[in-house]
């Protein structure tokens, strides 16, 4: 499963891991392993790095590492400063996530439903997608009262730490989420007794758990066959909110959203 992202002593964290199921060795590139390898740990360490910092994040050692990036610069998903000899992403490494965005129908088929619900809250809304243990966000409509926080799209959160996590995770078959929280949770049958409140509820509030300030709720958004695709939520300040305001007056139009969602995600979206 993933990779511990703590940092250690030099401050690297390293990049998101899944196990690999079913895999045909026959058929399976070691090569693109190591390349999306390199790129994730820039993804974990949004910064410029030496070959030896992305040798020591991604556990490659420098031969194989050197090689990496001389051909993912040659290829232009990496930049090269000239002076400090430090690797970077460079522009071309969005084309993939733009595509993915373009190519997502939940995406456009839900965005009017995240401004409708912006315009009743006066608050930030998002859109979510569970990544293994992870959220990411894949659709955003900030609030014009508050500064919006660092989140953007694209962003990765822990899943049990944020409400649109939970109300995704209180949705999915039993064994799967028993299984993931086997690898996420040191106490699975407590977790599981939350996920079963949130799913009774219909809607998931965490307050500051991910990121400070921020209290959200959020509600699942459901596919074909009643499977759960996505998550949007509403995320308020606690400047100007208190987790019994935000469920008494976010959390129905947050469920209501999500409703409305559904019932056209459904009609096209299968997994």
């Amino acid at each position: 499963m993933r990779a511990n992202k703590n940092q250690g002593r030099t401050g690297l964290n390293s990049p998101a891991l899944f196990a690999k199921t079913a895999v045909d060795e026959r058929l399976y590139l070691g090569t693109i392993e190591k390349s999306l390898l390199v790129l994730g740990t820039f993804c974990a360490n949004p910064r410029p790095m030496t070959l030896a910092e992305v040798s020591q994040a991604s556990g490659l050692n420098k031969s194989a590492t050197q090689r990496v990036l001389y051909t993912l610069r040659a290829l232009r998903y990496l930049n090269q400063s000239e002076t400090t000899r430090q690797y970077s992403l460079s522009a071309k490494a969005l084309d993939i996530g733009n595509a993915y965005l373009r190519s997502n129908p939940i995406v456009e088929a839900t965005f009017p439903y995240l401004l409708e619900a912006n315009r009743r809250s006066q608050e930030t809304v998002n859109l979510t997608e569970l990544d293994g243990s992870d959220i990411i966000f894949i659709s955003r409509v900030p609030s014009r009262n508050v500064m919006s926080s660092y989140i953007t799209i694209g962003t990765r959160l822990p899943a049990l730490a944020t409400a649109p996590g939970r109300a995704i995770l209180a949705n999915l078959e039993p064994a799967t989420i028993n299984e993931l929280l086997r690898t996420i949770t040191t106490n699975p049958q407590k977790t599981l007794k939350h996920l079963h409140r949130v799913r009774q509820k219909g809607f998931a509030i965490a307050n500051q758990e991910a990121v400070p300030g921020d209290i959200s709720t959020a509600a699942p958004v459901f596919g074909y066959g009643k499977n759960v695709v996505a998550a949007v939520n509403i995320a308020a300040s606690t400047a100007n909110w208190t987790p019994e305001r935000v469920e008494a007056k976010l959390s129905p139009i947050v469920v209501e959203i999500a409703r409305q969602m559904s019932n056209v995600v459904s009609q096209h979206w299968r997994r």
